[in-house]
């Protein structure tokens, strides 16, 4: 009798371990997923209602450009439900996009939290800037090359970038982890990753490998693609059983992702010298 009772507390607690123990390859669709839905929120959010926000303070400052039409064809000045859903939706665009590029290089971006998320301001910044400034837009001739304006542009790209570092550690404090024993949590994550690796990975590619706007002998997206590479290195190695990626994968991603922010910077001096109105 009692050894059947201890063949049955050492089953119990066997399942127990099994049901409690992490799915490798849930915890990294975790990861991916987690970044996409971040990007989403702050996307709609930060990028969407600030870009209204932004729009509305460029009016302000441009008194002179009101009843003026942009390039997309709506008047300056004027808030419109039409031009406050266009705004969401390509802030929605942009922050899925941008959380693209954070899964690719938010895991060798050191730090703590608020460390972490200036960083990632400031590879935004550097990145994601020809995004939101292109040089060659008529809009900024019409608001006569107002600095102030190309200024909070800038500044919403970073605010972009930092607060999806921050959603993200939020998230994945609150998110329920990929257990063995629960099956839902790891298919959400998949379905998550898997619309991401097939409606947004490839735009992502596009941009910053074939657009007009990342034009430059060294393309910024030859960087990213390397930073990707490690980065599903670092995926596989997780997946393994590696608990933290070796030092040479974390050198050389950090390396890289140092030469992407510097390819950013040098792309994106071009498109705000030309939305300032200094000559080329």
């Amino acid at each position: 009798m009692a050894d059947k009772i201890v063949t049955t507390g050492t089953r119990a607690a066997a399942t127990v371990s099994e049901q409690t123990a992490f799915s490798r390859t849930g915890e990294v669709l975790r990861d991916i997923a987690r970044g996409g839905i971040a990007g989403a929120i702050v996307g709609i959010v930060v990028a969407g209602l600030g870009g209204r926000l932004l729009m509305r303070l460029a009016a302000i400052l441009n008194a002179d450009a009101v009843g003026a039409f942009t390039e997309n064809g709506n008047r300056i000045g004027d808030i419109t439900l039409g031009g406050t859903l266009f705004l969401i939706v390509f802030g929605l665009i942009s922050g899925v996009l941008a959380g693209a590029l954070w899964v690719i290089v938010g895991h060798w971006i050191p730090g703590r939290s608020g460390v972490r998320a200036f960083l990632t301001a400031g590879v935004a910044i550097a990145i994601g800037t020809p995004l939101l400034i292109i040089g060659s837009n008529p809009d900024f001739v019409i608001l006569d090359h107002d600095a102030r304006v190309v200024a909070l542009l800038v500044a919403l790209v970073g605010l972009i970038g930092l607060s999806i570092a921050l959603l993200d550690g939020w998230l994945d404090r609150r998110l329920p982890h990929a257990l063995t024993g629960r099956r839902g949590p790891v298919a959400f994550y998949a379905i998550v990753t898997l619309m991401g690796a097939v409606l947004v990975l490839p735009f992502v590619l596009l941009l910053f490998l074939t657009s007009d706007e990342y034009q430059f002998p060294l393309r910024t997206g030859y960087a990213l693609f390397v930073v990707g590479l490690c980065t599903a290195t670092g995926w596989g190695l997780r997946v393994r059983g590696r608990v933290g990626a070796p030092r040479g994968l974390v050198i050389a991603a950090r390396g890289v992702l140092v030469v992407a922010v510097i390819l950013g910077v040098l792309t994106s001096l071009p498109h705000v010298s030309r939305a300032l109105g200094v000559p080329s």
